[in-house]
């Protein structure tokens, strides 16, 4: 094994202890660091593959603060941590490790933990290879086309949107015979929805005149390398101070361009994020300025003649929807974590790599699965769905793979598999980590070999399908505990797709409602008027630990109990899961935070199973309630280990 490892731990027996394992394992250890200082000096001299970092360090800078750089390096890392507050792990989460171990961990953790980076690392880089060459055709795709400047940077924003994350972009154009420096951008409001801002529009917003908006984006037009302001010296700077006071970004992505003698351009990215830019996004945009410089030059007739600072009659309407772009269909919500999410989706859409899409029960996984085959090349083929949690395990190789006549008792003539239905196509895994370690080893074949095996069949078929999977289990921890294939794992994690739970998105509560209680209202022919603003209240402020799956169910049942033309109320008790499901735990590492999960679904189907008298199947039943297939739910029920007597008087 190859693989170099920097160990940053300044407690002298655990860092001697890892150096030992590591060693034992094959890996090769470049040094032992007792600081953030200490590491870099380490990292200048031989870059590592892997880092292996404690978040609490000597010296003034945490592991937190390391991993910031290592991100900037492009070096994979990995946290350990033994006592972290619920501050610090959203901290150290935001940095985006490739894994992290709670103290005291097993060597077997350690050891999994550390091929999963190496691994992930790997096919990262190579996705982005692939996504910069995609870059790269999108923009001579609109290299022959002229266009006004508006339109210009709207496509440009698009193009640009999966790329470089952003929620405001500025471009500015000026030539040295011209006094006017043009000024344009665009906010992001939504996916694929952007609102047009000139100065006009910006002396609205900060109540500032147009003339003095000016001055202030005329004396900051300075010429400097591609740069990233992470808000370190931001009131250096009038326009990144003024677009922090008025829109609440937080980072900054400085792209320059001098074209020729006369022609200066500058971008200015903006997000409302910390930290958000990195190295990677600079030398992409440092790549790209040749792509840039070329379309810019094709239009400078367009832009001499354009006055934009007399641009606020400009609809955002008519420049707020892509021409052709697919839509996300009933994805409903704006928060920029699920923004984010869709952002990924239409990055790997047109690949055939493999998708693992992460996140708790009823976050909408499978509407994203649905829109990964839907924008890919494949969307004319078809899209197979299978929920590996409700097919009994006697079932599920003839399910997936199909049997020949007579293979079994019952099998009374030949029938197709899944996998052989979605040729051509994708198919939906959800519930993956279900599967049994059989049936993980037969699908581990299938994504090797791209060939199936019928049940009694006497010879492999060949099947042409992308596979998309879905799981709200940690697949690493099943790893450890031997119920998950690692290598199983590695050929499904290839691109990773974290949605979060409708908690952590509260801004998109209000408009997933309305969109449910409008449903419901034309499915049972009911007049709806608005929701009542203390049903508004109580919606916002309850937890929802059956996310939006239990949303919809309360908005069903709400429609259904409403009575007469008066606005939508509640009418059902929100306070009952919640008085059960309250989380007052304290909470001092990850492993907290997964027991805490566990306990807050447990009790959750508890609450329900109480509240139907412990029926499961039925319009009254508790699947129903919780909108889950009932087999899905007694396989929830036996993992859980709920027994009668939790939900039985």
């Amino acid at each position: 094994m190859d693989n170099e490892v920097l160990i940053v731990e300044d407690e002298f027996i655990v860092a001697n202890d890892l150096r030992l394992t590591l060693k034992q394992a094959g890996y090769h250890v470049i040094g032992i660091a007792v600081s953030a200082e200490e590491a870099d000096e380490y990292i200048k001299k031989t870059k590592p593959d892997l880092v292996l970092l404690d978040i609490q360090l000597e010296g003034k800078q945490s592991g937190i603060d390391l991993a910031k750089k290592l991100n900037e390096e492009n070096i994979a890392f990995i946290f350990l941590s033994a006592n972290s507050n619920q501050e610090i792990l959203e901290q150290a989460k935001q940095t985006n490790p490739y894994g992290f171990l709670v103290k005291p961990f097993r060597e077997k953790d350690l050891l999994i933990a550390l091929e999963i980076a190496s691994y992930r690392h790997k096919n990262s880089l190579e996705s982005r290879l692939q996504q910069e060459d995609l870059l790269q055709k999108k923009f001579k795709a609109i290299a022959a086309e002229i266009l006004k400047p508006e339109e210009y940077l709207l496509t440009i924003a698009r193009i640009l949107q999966p790329y470089i994350p952003f929620d405001l972009i500025i471009w500015q154009y000026k030539e040295s015979d011209n006094e006017n420096l043009n000024t344009l951008g665009y906010l992001r409001i939504g996916f694929d929805e952007y609102q047009f801002i000139a100065l006009k529009e910006l002396s609205v917003i900060t109540s500032l005149k147009t003339s003095l908006l000016t001055s202030i984006f005329k004396n900051s037009f300075i010429e400097k390398d591609t740069s990233i302001d992470n808000n370190e010296a931001i009131n250096d700077d009038a326009v990144l101070s003024l677009l922090k006071n008025h829109f609440k970004t937080e980072s900054y992505l400085i792209l320059p361009l001098i074209l020729n003698d006369e022609t200066k351009v500058k971008y200015i990215f903006c997000s409302r994020k910390q930290n958000n830019y990195s190295n990677f996004h600079t030398d992409l945009l440092n790549r790209s300025k040749t792509c840039f410089s070329e379309q810019i030059k094709l239009n400078l007739k367009n832009f001499k003649s354009a006055n934009l600072l007399n641009k606020a009659d400009l609809k955002t309407e008519e420049n707020s929807k892509k021409e052709n772009q697919l839509e996300f269909n009933t994805i409903i919500g704006k928060h920029p974590l699920l923004l984010e999410a869709l952002d990924l989706v239409l990055k790997v859409s047109n690949y055939n790599t493999s998708v693992l899409i992460l996140g708790e029960s009823g976050t909408g996984k499978e509407k994203i699965a649905q829109s990964i085959h839907t924008l890919s090349m494949r969307k004319n083929g078809p899209f197979i769905k299978v929920n590996c949690a409700a097919i009994p395990s006697t079932l599920i190789e003839s399910e997936l793979f199909g049997h020949e006549k007579g293979a079994f008792t019952g099998a009374l003539e030949k029938r197709k598999g899944k996998f052989e239905l979605a040729e051509g196509g994708t198919i939906f895994l959800d519930e993956i980590g279900e599967l049994t370690l059989e049936m993980q080893t037969k699908l581990l074949r299938v994504l090797q070999e791209k060939e199936i095996d019928s049940v009694g069949g006497n010879s492999p078929k060949k099947v042409d399908i992308r596979i998309v999977a879905a799981t709200n289990q940690n697949l690493e921890k099943e790893i450890a505990a031997g119920r998950f294939r690692l290598d199983l794992y590695y050929r499904l994690n290839v691109f990773p797709i974290t949605l979060p739970p409708l908690r952590e998105r509260k801004t998109d509560i209000n408009e997933l409602a309305l969109y449910f209680a409008k449903k419901f209202s034309r499915e049972f022919n009911k007049d709806f008027t608005g929701i009542t603003t203390e049903m508004t209240e109580e919606l916002y402020n309850y937890e929802w630990p059956g996310n939006i799956r239990e949303l919809e169910n309360v908005m069903q049942r709400s429609v259904i109990l409403n009575e007469g033309n008066s606005k939508l109320e509640l009418k059902q008790n929100l306070s009952i899961a919640t008085s059960e499901v309250s989380i007052k735990e304290d909470i001092q590492n990850l492993e907290d935070v997964r027991n805490i999960q566990r306990k807050t679904e447990r009790e959750y189907i508890i609450s329900i199973l109480k509240k139907v008298n412990g029926r499961i199947r039925g319009n009254a039943g508790a699947a129903f309630l919780l909108n889950i297939k009932p087999t899905t739910l007694e396989s929830k029920i036996a993992k859980l280990q709920i027994k009668k007597e939790d939900f039985q008087n």
